[in-house]
């Protein structure tokens, strides 16, 4: 029954009035206690219709009155508004007890309990404005008050008639009242609810900023530790490289039988410098901590550089290497140092994933009438390739989109990511195409000039652009290095 008596006080609440929880319950209190609240009126009516001998203006005002409370769900309806209704309702409901009052029984009327009643509808729909129910009520009371003393109450009935529709009125607006109480108590404890949740939500914050703070102070002791860590480790290894390049020197001259066993060990020492660097090296570029030098880079120049470097580490899986230079590469502004530490990192990737096949590393200079000048940069391998749902999380620290080849391969797997974070840096961008089993692509694209320059001289404190060589060159490092 309850719920068919919802669905009947839905229809007349509009879709204005269901935006918030609150305002759509108050809508529906209102249409329900004015669909079923002018059923206690005309039981009372009917008793004084019948109590009245000659029934007169001041009986059907109050009827008119009366009926009108079942009209007012229609005007909220048509309205698309519970202010104005409600307005009504109170001033309707105030006049109805006290004109009703004075001609039917003075202080003793069965309608002077409604006069509470309308006076606790008025702060529940309109008590954004105190002041305004006040004075409203203030006003019908005075009224009431001046007709009594002016002209003492008629006795259109006899007071003791009225009272068994007194006792029916009183339990109608006790029945009337109570709804509104059942209201206010759900709605007091939603409240209390919703402050526990407050406060529960505010401990939880307290207990996560605890946490934050403990974690920055864990970070911090993590910092000082790879600082400290960064040269432990690097002295050492350094010291391993080192004396291997004597011996392997020596051995050389001398003809002795442990030259590849020496050379291994120089070998895995530069491996092991290489993945030392990149976990040290990591901890910096989250902190931001990178000291830029921006100066004008014969391109041209590092990239034959760069290849001379990674070109032995490509050829030993006999592969081979080809440099794809386009003669207007020229002269960008850039930290060399980070950009070479970029493509090492992708050559060195290109060389480990790449058996007998062809690593080439191209470049070109891009002009734009929209945006500035850009050289693009590219590591292009026929190696295994990258499955398409591994591109994702290709540049993620600590991630290998080929698990079951990171041990025969090696690596940490942030050799990527720092690639990606120095990009960032030099305001570059990296992309990544690749097909698995026909090998992969790595594009740079990096702007001539970043969006501030601060230049500074290079070592000799020319820079000498010979990019102008003339032809489009293209080397081939199979063997011995092909630059001079």
């Amino acid at each position: 029954m309850f719920n068919i008596l919802l669905k009947i006080a839905d229809w007349f609440i509009p879709q204005e009035l269901r935006a918030s929880t609150a305002m759509f319950w108050r809508a529906r209190i209102f249409a329900i206690s004015h669909l079923l609240g002018p059923c206690s009126a005309v039981v009372i009516l009917r008793y004084l219709y019948h109590a009245d001998p000659s029934p007169g203006l001041p009986f059907w005002i109050i009827v008119v009155l009366c009926f009108a409370f079942w009209l007012l769900p229609f005007g909220m309806k048509l309205t698309r508004q519970l202010a104005w209704a409600a307005a009504f309702s109170v001033v309707d409901l105030t006049f109805v007890s006290v004109f009703g009052a004075y001609f039917y029984g003075g202080v003793s009327s069965p309608f002077l309990p409604w006069f509470l009643t309308a006076l606790l509808l008025g702060f529940f729909y309109m008590g954004h404005r105190p002041l305004l129910v006040f004075m409203l009520f203030a006003v019908h009371l005075l009224a009431f008050c001046l007709a009594y003393l002016t002209y003492g109450f008629p006795e259109l009935v006899p007071v003791e008639n009225l009272s068994t529709v007194g006792v029916v009125s009183v339990c109608a607006a006790t029945l009337y009242t109570s709804m509104m109480a059942v209201y206010y108590a759900a709605v007091i404890e939603s409240q209390s609810e919703l402050k526990q949740e407050i406060e529960r939500h505010l401990v939880t914050a307290v207990k996560m900023q605890q946490a934050k703070e403990h974690a920055d102070r864990a970070n911090e002791a993590k910092a000082v530790f790879l600082a400290k860590m960064s040269h432990q480790l690097r002295t050492p290894l350094n010291a391993i490289i080192g004396y291997s390049e004597i011996l392997i020197e020596e051995g050389g001259l001398n003809g002795g039988s442990h030259t590849e066993d020496l050379k291994l060990i120089n070998s895995a020492g530069r491996h092991l410098l290489s993945l030392v660097s990149d976990v040290l090296y990591m901890p910096k570029i989250e902190a931001e901590d990178i000291d830029l030098c921006v100066e004008l880079v014969d391109l041209k120049q590092l990239l034959e550089d760069v290849a001379s470097t990674c070109r032995q580490l490509v050829v030993a899986n006999g592969n081979e290497f080809l440099l794809d230079l386009s003669p207007d590469v020229g002269l960008i502004a850039t930290d060399q140092t980070r950009l070479r530490q970029i493509l090492i990192n992708l050559l060195s990737n290109a060389g480990k994933f790449t058996s007998c096949g062809v690593v080439t590393l191209c470049a070109q200079r891009q002009c734009s009438v929209e945006a500035l000048d850009e050289v693009v940069i590219s590591v292009q391998d026929t190696g295994i390739g990258i499955a398409q749902n591994s591109l994702d999380q290709l540049f993620v620290e600590f991630n290998q989109a080929h698990e079951s080849g990171a041990r025969p391969h090696g690596g940490t797997g942030l050799g990527l990511a720092v690639s990606r974070k120095l990009c960032q840096v030099l305001d570059a961008t990296i992309e990544v195409s690749s097909e698995l089993g026909k090998g992969s692509k790595f594009t740079v694209r990096i702007p001539s000039a970043p969006r501030v320059i601060r230049f500074e001289p290079t070592r000799d404190g020319v820079v000498r652009d010979e990019h102008a060589r003339g032809g489009h060159e293209q080397r081939a490092f199979t063997g011995q290095p092909a630059v001079s």
